[in-house]
């Protein structure tokens, strides 16, 4: 038998019943409509904090580094960061709007000490006084414009294009000095384009808005400004570690591939720089010579004046052929005294020209040497031009063979691969 309710006061009844089962339940069970709320106070704190973690991130990157330039003025960059934003998180109460228009300030000269610090680590020019003076004003004008009781939005949205300008100015900085090499460079650089458009998009809405009741602003404007900076802090201080570990990368790369006595590549550097070549001008058909050079009665030099002015004979004679080689030529220190020349897309007509122009300079300017003048100090040289399928290593055995033939023949001559032709 079913038993059929339907009357109105026990569904009402049923209503009351399920409600108070639901109100009953855990709060873990709920689920109440997704709200978040980011105080801009908590922010601002988070912000001073990640600046002062990055301030010690650079400056122990500075100690471990300190031959790096540019690095301590990335770490003072920090330091006015984190100050700036621990004058913020006072909301005026210590030292007043004075104290706040004090912390934009900090910012914009944080950022011009970034800039010096990029300029510094690229190897340009330290930033002119006319600049810093400039830059300085910017700084200090909004504060005396608007007044220390003035609302902040006015004074962060001047702020906001001074950074966005300084931001653009270093991304375009680091992708004109960026490579093919440098990544990290590659990736700042784009990070700092990046923060040009955002400052750009809150200056723009800054003066949009409304001043705030009180001297901090509220709202989602400032709560996504402050998350940038925070993402900002953090970013930029990782991509410096990395520029710099990029930079030491590189160095210890170069201290591999060169000659510690004359600085140009040595015979490691030297034979994979020439397997490329010789490759590429194969492909392509192009002509490709090299010049064996050894300098003449070296020995005699070491053993009658002292190594040290062989090694001057050495770097005088490197500094010799880079002034006459041109930019493309790989030059190359084998060993001792000997060295040599690989010359893309030249003729053989064209090495032997270059060799005899080599041999009469450094003969004629040796001259002029001080108490080596009466030690007759020459270079002989052995010409080669690929052929055929040969690879670099026969090239060069042939070039050597040339540079023998011109050893027995007298010394300060030429020779040519496989044929005969004096000079001197």
């Amino acid at each position: 038998m079913r038993v059929r309710i339907s009357s109105p006061g026990w569904r009402a009844r049923s209503l009351e019943i399920n409600h108070a089962l639901l109100v009953s339940f855990p709060l873990c069970l709920r689920v109440p409509k997704a709200q978040m709320q980011l105080d801009v106070q908590t922010l601002v704190v988070a912000v001073a904090v990640a600046s002062g973690f990055s301030a010690a991130a650079r400056t122990i990157l500075w100690r471990l580094h300190p031959a790096i330039p540019g690095l301590v003025h990335w770490v003072w960059a920090a330091v006015m960061g984190a100050v700036s934003f621990m004058l913020m998180a006072t909301r005026g109460q210590i030292f007043g709007p004075t104290g706040l228009s004090v912390a934009q300030t900090l910012i914009v000269v944080g950022y011009g000490f970034a800039w010096n610090g990029f300029r510094l680590f690229l190897g340009k020019a330290p930033l002119s006084r006319p600049v810093l003076t400039v830059l300085a004003t910017a700084a200090v004008v909004p504060a005396l414009v608007f007044g220390a009781e003035a609302t902040l939005i006015a004074r962060s949205a001047v702020n906001s294009f001074l950074v966005m300008t300084i931001s653009f100015i270093i991304a375009r900085e680091l992708f004109l000095s960026a490579t093919q090499r440098h990544v990290a460079m590659r990736i700042t650089a784009w990070v700092y384009g990046a923060n040009a458009a955002a400052f750009l998009a809150r200056g723009l809405t800054l003066l949009q808005e409304e001043p705030p009741a009180g001297l901090m602003p509220t709202g989602t404007p400032p709560v996504l400004a402050l998350l940038w900076w925070l993402c900002m802090s953090l970013a930029v201080t990782l991509c410096m570690v990395l520029m710099a570990g990029e930079r030491l990368q590189m160095d210890l790369n170069e201290q591999v591939s060169r000659d510690p006595l004359t600085g140009v590549f040595n015979r490691r550097a030297f034979f994979m720089m020439a397997d490329h070549e010789v490759a590429q001008l194969r492909r392509s058909g192009e002509p490709l010579s090299v010049l064996m050079m050894d300098i003449d009665l070296f020995k005699q030099i070491n053993d009658r004046f002292g190594h040290a002015v062989g090694d001057e004979v050495l770097r005088r004679f490197t500094a010799l052929a880079l002034r006459l080689l041109r930019q493309e030529d790989v030059f190359a220190r084998m060993g001792g005294e000997e060295f040599v020349a690989l010359l893309p897309r030249s003729s053989v007509e064209m090495a032997m020209a270059v060799a005899e122009r080599l041999r009469v300079t450094f003969a004629v300017e040796s001259l002029g040497w001080g108490d080596l003048e009466s030690v007759p100090i020459t270079v002989s040289i052995g010409v080669a031009a690929l052929g055929g399928q040969e690879d670099i290593q026969a090239l060069l055995h042939r070039a050597d063979n040339a540079l023998y033939h011109a050893k027995n023949d007298g010394r300060n001559l030429t020779r040519l691969a496989d044929g005969v032709m004096a000079a001197g």
